[in-house]
């Protein structure tokens, strides 16, 4: 019944001469002869699911608009990306996951000349005689609004909350699954129980992906010898900040692993400046903008090194939200800022959330113990210490942290 039924196509619709022709489809289930029964729409037959389930499929001159009448989600598609993005196998190699059609070949009018909607797939018939199916599930994470969920803001000692995992479990799905959603989440994760070197320290942090390469080397060791002419390779106390804010894009990721401890202080202090923005623009909206508008230069000069960003200290990606923060006070160039009373009011007002007592969390890392730092968005710092400490670890390029929540299903 169903098979005779449907290779007539009664949901095939025609487009008119109208702006807009409005159709509904019905999902059928196949498991019941019972459950549907055929009706009209306006000279066009559907199969009705008595489950109440609908779409509304709307088309105008230049796109799809498909509406679940149970969720009021409404999806709007242009005819040019849906026929730029056809997944057939010749225009996608879905093997390479490139597409093989090019802008310049499709026709600059493209427009539909039949379409249907069934089953959670739509099917488009082309003018240029091309004909195209979507799964309906993939068009809606094509067309996703957000594709990393929020962040949770923090204060003060995240112990309780963060995740702590074993170097034994790291190389598991489960494990490194745990420890990129903390990542995602906190901006902060920690692997226990690795061997004190730095080949250890590599291996765990290439579970993520591989090392960032940068003038300090790809797996670098830091002490007080002042091995580059940077005040971290000292035992002085460093405020709260977040590293190589002058490259053009700072490195998405930084790794301190405590591999050797034998002196007295050199806690570790880390600070979300996520919050501390928020806590700006809740409070003062005036000053959050600047920071966001009013480009600083920062800088790092040694022998044969003269490296320089200009950006904003705070920056939104664009679905809105807040995705970077690059605060170093150390590393801020002479170059005198736009709008100069204003900036200082501004960069004083986030010193000030950044230096709240309670918005800081000091710990210890122990020699075995990783900390994992988005330094997009968590400042860390440390107290001065007195006697011999080296901490191993490297940086991580933000795509191939996203990279690696993305194949873990966390982001998409």
């Amino acid at each position: 019944m169903f098979k005779h039924l449907f290779t007539k196509n009664p949901y095939k619709c025609y487009l008119s001469t109208q702006q807009k022709l409005w159709c509904e489809t019905f999902s059928i289930k196949f498991h019941s002869k019972t459950s549907s029964e055929r009706k009209q729409l306006g000279g066009y037959e559907y199969e009705e699911d008595t489950s109440g389930f609908k779409n509304i499929l709307a088309v105008t001159n230049s796109h799809l608009e498909i509406k679940e009448t149970a969720s009021h989600k409404k999806l709007e598609v242009n005819f040019e990306w849906l026929r730029e993005n056809c997944r057939c196998a010749s225009c996608y190699n879905g093997v390479t996951n490139q597409r093989n059609i090019r802008i310049f070949d499709l026709k600059t009018d493209i427009q539909p000349t039949t379409f249907s909607l069934f089953q959670n797939t739509l099917k488009i018939g082309w003018n240029d005689g091309h004909h195209s199916e979507y799964d309906l599930d993939w068009l809606r994470v094509q067309n996703r609004a957000e594709d990393i969920p929020a962040e949770i803001l923090w204060s003060g000692d995240m112990s309780a909350h963060v995740e702590y995992v074993a170097a034994s479990d790291v190389k598991s799905k489960e494990g490194i699954t745990r420890l990129v959603k903390s990542l995602l989440d906190y901006g902060v994760g920690f692997v226990t129980n690795v061997k004190h070197n730095i080949q250890s320290t590599e291996e765990i942090i290439r579970c993520i992906g591989p090392p960032q390469k940068t003038l300090f080397g790809t797996m670098w060791e830091i002490t007080n010898k002042m091995e580059h002419l940077d005040s971290a390779y000292s035992n002085v106390a460093l405020d709260a900040h977040t590293d190589t804010s002058y490259f053009i894009e700072p490195a998405g990721l930084i790794i301190f692993h405590c591999m050797e401890r034998n002196c007295e202080g050199g806690k570790t202090l880390l600070v979300d400046g996520f919050r501390a923005a928020k806590e700006v623009e809740l409070e003062s909206p005036d000053l959050y903008h600047c920071l966001r508008t009013v480009p600083t230069e920062f800088q790092y000069i040694e022998k044969g090194y003269h490296l320089t960003s200009l950006s904003t200290m705070i920056q939104h990606s664009l679905n809105g939200r807040i995705n970077q923060i690059r605060y170093n006070l150390y590393d801020r160039s002479a170059r005198q800022p736009l709008q100069s009373v204003l900036f200082y009011r501004s960069l004083r007002r986030l010193a000030a959330a950044v230096r709240k007592p309670k918005a800081e969390w000091w710990l210890t890392l122990e020699p075995g113990t990783l900390v994992f730092i988005n330094n997009w968005r968590v400042l860390h710092g440390r107290s001065a210490f007195y006697g011999q400490r080296t901490i191993g670890g490297s940086y991580l390029h933000m795509g191939n942290f996203l990279s690696r929540a993305r194949s873990l299903a966390l982001i998409t």
